[in-house]
């Protein structure tokens, strides 16, 4: 299965740049006074539909040329996106908090962190929803931005792939966070077949496989070499910016896989027998670094083994 993983990046690779990226934040990373927010420890990002207290949570570390002094304050926006009614209950982004840099706490490098820690409750007043508007399957959308004492503002606008994947800065500016119902943890684990059954670029995806699919640290998590993903509702809800190979300099080469817009696969929750799973390859647009071709749009069939 790796070798099958890898010639995918090989044909991927032939589509795309490994030239510098001119992104300004990779700019900034270079400059005397830049920033970023490192993800440090990934907590929960499920919010369950019966649980109002349940929370999305992620440790980040601020890190910039003068020790996590040249920032003043990180806003937090949210925003919900409503797959289970075709976007009917959307809302738009809105901000959800402050934190100033006096709330953050020195840690491991001497470097500030603080704890991005929300409840479904909290998320749904923000946006003002009612838990009527929600059902699992839906998604919220968590993006914080660094406010840096000169008035510049970074974050999700002026990321590149050598910020967003883990094995460089780990450092996305953007959380996704399911609604789901828990579910038992021997559904859908075990070894599956899959097998390409669309595919808008047939010849750049690997046609058949087998892997083994194991529980997250979290309910309805589920983690792969080939995919990993969450169980909600009815719905498959890919990860967003699963990295797949690439260099972390300029981020030449790192393809990002991740759900498609309107999407998600079909599941039944009484059978895991077979499942299917519809995902993007070039998450975001990011494909290679530079794109200079369409995100590859494909879906899978799982059949257990």
């Amino acid at each position: 299965m790796r070798n099958i993983i890898a010639s995918l990046l090989i044909m991927l690779f032939t589509l795309v740049s490994c030239s510098s990226d001119d992104k300004p934040i990779d700019i900034f990373l270079n400059a005397p006074k830049g920033a970023l927010l490192i993800n440090t420890e990934i907590g929960n990002n499920n919010f369950i539909i019966n649980d109002l207290q349940s929370e999305f949570s992620v440790e980040v570390r601020a890190n910039d040329q003068e020790r996590g002094e040249f920032f003043n304050f990180i806003r937090i926006y949210i925003s919900f996106k409503s797959n289970t009614t075709d976007g009917l209950t959307n809302r738009d982004e809105v901000v959800l908090r402050d934190i100033p840099r006096s709330e953050f706490y020195i840690g491991e490098y001497g470097r500030p962190r603080t704890l991005l820690n929300y409840s479904f409750q909290e998320a749904i007043d923000a946006l003002g929803l009612s838990i009527d508007d929600v059902a699992p399957g839906d998604q919220f959308y968590i993006r914080p931005d660094m406010h840096l004492k000169d008035g510049r503002i970074i974050g999700y606008a002026n990321r590149s792939p050598s910020i967003i994947a883990s094995f460089c800065e780990n450092s996305p500016f953007y959380y996704q966070v399911n609604v789901i119902n828990p579910i038992q943890d021997a559904l859908f684990t075990g070894t599956y077949n899959y097998e390409v059954i669309a595919a808008s670029n047939i010849d750049a995806v690997p046609e058949s496989g087998i892997i083994t699919i194991s529980n997250g640290a979290y309910p309805n998590q589920r983690r792969s070499e080939f995919l990993d993903f969450t169980v909600g509702g009815s719905f498959v809800l890919p990860d967003i910016y699963q990295d797949r190979g690439g260099s972390c300099r300029f981020g030449g080469g790192i393809v990002f896989w991740g759900p498609k817009e309107n999407s998600f696969g079909v599941v039944n929750l009484q059978d895991d027998s077979v499942f299917e799973a519809d995902f993007v390859i070039g998450y975001d647009g990011w494909v290679g670094g530079d794109l200079l071709s369409d995100p590859i749009t494909v879906t899978y069939r799982f059949s257990k083994q």
